[in-house]
């Protein structure tokens, strides 16, 4: 069952800010990656390059089914159904993001490669052994790891990959940055922080195997100011769609993590033991 606690409170956050997540990311739900901090690089451009990142260390091909879990609006799996060939199928907790990710794919022909469906992740409608290779973009923020891993790897063949992009704690974690990350979860409905090393046993607890866990953070934490600036662009606006209050508190939460620090930022790759290695 969906617990108050998890998945459907994430369902009531992005039932409510998807506007805003439109605003601030286009069709990717997800931070940017810069190769370099000062590299010049935009921040659209960043977005897909974090797309590249997830895709690229998925290594898919045209006879490979992959599960993309929190699939937002659609980006990231329609580019990967675009980019490999492979059929991929989106899931998500919410009704509209399902619509406009369904709309999306229609309108590049690929309705008939990437489809989406609204699921439960910790309750999946697949069976076992159904997937090649999934990826979860910052959708594993906003559930209990543990359950949420042994239901991806249920549905993963033998020898089928998850990629991921997480977020951790890798630093030490002061009184100030513990009040940012205390604001942090609250605000965007996120479950709990763990620390890095604490991966590696929490994926074999669940069936899988890592390969690799990348701390990224330094090539992602220009986000923040990119999401301050694009809010303040699109103020009035948002200010109407949401009140001044809840603003706010979004825009004091970055300042906060620009000046403090927020979670680090993992991209993991884990394998499900048995059957063919894809990488």
């Amino acid at each position: 069952m969906i617990t108050e606690t998890t998945s459907q409170k994430a369902q009531a956050y992005y039932e409510q800010a998807e506007a805003m997540y439109v605003s601030l990311y286009g069709p990717n739900f997800h931070h940017g990656y810069w190769p370099r901090p000062d590299d010049g690089t935009t921040y659209e451009q960043a977005l897909e390059n974090l797309t590249g990142q997830i895709i690229d260390r998925v290594g898919a091909g045209p006879r490979d089914r992959v599960l993309d879990v929190g699939c937002g609006i659609g980006g990231p799996a329609i580019r990967l159904a675009r980019t490999t060939g492979a059929h991929v199928v989106g899931i998500s907790n919410v009704a509209t993001q399902v619509e406009q990710a369904t709309a999306r794919a229609g309108a590049e022909n690929l309705a008939g490669q990437a489809r989406f469906e609204q699921a439960d992740a910790l309750e999946m409608p697949f069976p076992d052994d159904s997937f090649d290779a999934a990826i979860a973009i910052e959708s594993l923020i906003h559930m209990d790891r543990d359950p949420a891993l042994r239901e991806i790897a249920r549905v993963l063949r033998p020898g089928g990959v998850l990629v991921a992009a997480d977020f951790c704690l890798n630093a030490v974690v002061t009184p100030e940055r513990q009040r940012v990350l205390d604001r942090y979860r609250d605000l965007d409905s996120l479950s709990s922080f763990h620390r890095l090393d604490e991966f590696p046993p929490m994926l074999r607890r669940a069936g899988l195997e890592p390969v690799e866990l990348l701390d990224a953070s330094s090539h992602v934490e220009k986000s923040v100011k990119m999401w301050w600036e694009r809010t303040e662009a699109d103020l009035e606006n948002l200010t109407d769609q949401y009140g001044k209050q809840e603003l706010d508190d979004f825009i004091g939460l970055f300042d906060d993590v620009i000046n403090h620090g927020g979670p680090e930022y993992l991209i993991f790759t884990a394998r499900k033991p048995g059957g063919p290695s894809r990488n």
